[in-house]
């Protein structure tokens, strides 16, 4: 996610909802999640550059359809993407996928 939440607040927004539906579904749970930040600036100041959280998924095709729908229907910021690895390769997916 391209923005700067607190822990505290991304795990009650977005990562709670996330693990209960995953859990729900049988398909997955939450695992943690953190903040990346910028490499200090001449000034020594550093920015959030994006948070994120950490999932592992039971049944991925289901998973990462869950993962999608949950996040736009929680509102995920624009320019949320989902990043993975599956069968040795890393993906990366938006969230909002442009409509054709």
């Amino acid at each position: 996610m391209p923005c700067d939440f607190d822990p505290q607040d991304r795990w009650e927004r977005f990562a709670d909802p996330l693990h209960r539906a995953l859990k729900k579904d049988g398909i997955g749970i939450v695992t943690g999640g953190g903040t990346q930040f910028s490499e200090p600036d001449q000034e020594g100041n550093d920015y959030v550059e994006f948070c994120g959280i950490d999932v592992d998924l039971y049944d991925s095709a289901r998973g990462l359809a869950l993962l999608r729908r949950e996040l736009v229907r929680l509102q995920a910021p624009a320019g949320t993407v989902l990043l993975y690895n599956l069968e040795g390769h890393a993906w990366e997916e938006p969230v909002y996928r442009a409509e054709s």
